[in-house]
């Protein structure tokens, strides 16, 4: 009887130690992805670029009373791309829609490129020029189905 008690307090005890590891990693990995791009969907408002527009078009820009940075977004086929311009420097963030891969196609100071491209049987890519202008965010998009 005493064996069988062993057993089971070293079950339990393993098990009571997974828990507590599992949820200590959930908890870290949660708040490490908070903040690293900006949750955009449809009929969300998203504090840094304003209420969300039809899918393929930019939001509206905002900047701070200050002359700060100007922020833009745009969403479509693929997922969403925010860019941030101060005069014609540029800064990108990019987040794939489920089913797709976002890759940095290439990076300037003035300009950047990144490419949407569907997995499996989607089979359509979605290429997102970001530049400055006039120290406004501007998108060109190119938008493909193999």
């Amino acid at each position: 009887m005493s064996h069988s008690r062993t057993v089971i307090s070293a079950v339990a005890a393993w098990l009571v130690v997974v828990i507590l590891g599992s949820t200590l990693v959930w908890a870290v990995i949660s708040r490490a992805g908070d903040g690293i791009a900006p949750t955009v969907g449809p009929g969300v408002t998203d504090s840094v670029t304003g209420p969300s527009r039809s899918p393929g078009s930019p939001t509206t820009p905002s900047s701070d009373a200050t002359g700060g940075p100007e922020r833009r977004s745009w969403q479509g086929a693929g997922g969403v791309v925010t860019a941030q311009c101060r005069g014609e420097r540029i800064s990108v963030v990019a987040s794939a829609d489920p089913g797709f891969v976002v890759e940095r196609e290439s990076r300037g100071l003035d300009e950047v490129r990144v490419s949407f491209q569907g997995q499996g049987d989607e089979g359509r890519e979605t290429e997102v020029r970001a530049r400055c202008v006039d120290g406004v965010p501007d998108f060109e998009v190119d938008a493909r189905d193999d």
